[in-house]
């Protein structure tokens, strides 16, 4: 039998080359949707050292929409769990988490809700919206880790 028939990278190689050069190109993708996000969310993300006053985050988040959006749907292609990724995108970008809401950010700031507990006592519950925005971003960012 000839050598060249018991060797397998001829056919190995290309297959191979191919799934490497996906692999490439999937990494590549994660480093610049984790560059856009942390460069359009600077000062927010990951220690928030320019979070505005009372309601001002809906204001700084809408500015920054558009290049987040671009680099969502850049990198979409690339996420194997669509689904978790645009659920992921819809709970950062709206609290209410419903499709038909582009952007809502409500879920940034403090508001606080007053109410009865089983005793009759009133308890006030305040939302953190910079830890809600922490987990958020944190969550949309999981899905570049590298794989």
């Amino acid at each position: 039998m000839p050598l060249h028939l018991l060797n397998p990278l001829p056919l190995i190689g290309p297959w191979w080359k191919r799934l490497v050069g996906k692999w490439d190109r999937r990494d590549a993708a994660a480093d610049t949707f984790r560059r856009a996000v942390l460069k359009e969310l600077r000062g927010l993300y990951p220690r928030p050292v320019e979070w505005p006053e009372k309601t001002g985050i809906d204001k700084r988040l809408r500015a920054v929409f558009p290049a987040l959006q671009e680099a969502i749907e850049g990198f979409r292609p690339y996420v194997k769990d669509q689904q978790g990724f645009e659920e992921a995108w819809k709970n950062y970008r709206t609290s209410t988490k419903r499709d038909i809401d582009n952007q809502d950010y409500t879920h940034y700031m403090n508001f606080g809700t007053h109410s009865e507990n089983l005793n009759g006592d009133l308890v006030h519950i305040k939302q953190d919206g910079r830890a809600n925005f922490r987990r958020n971003v944190d969550r949309l960012l999981s899905f570049a880790r590298a794989s």
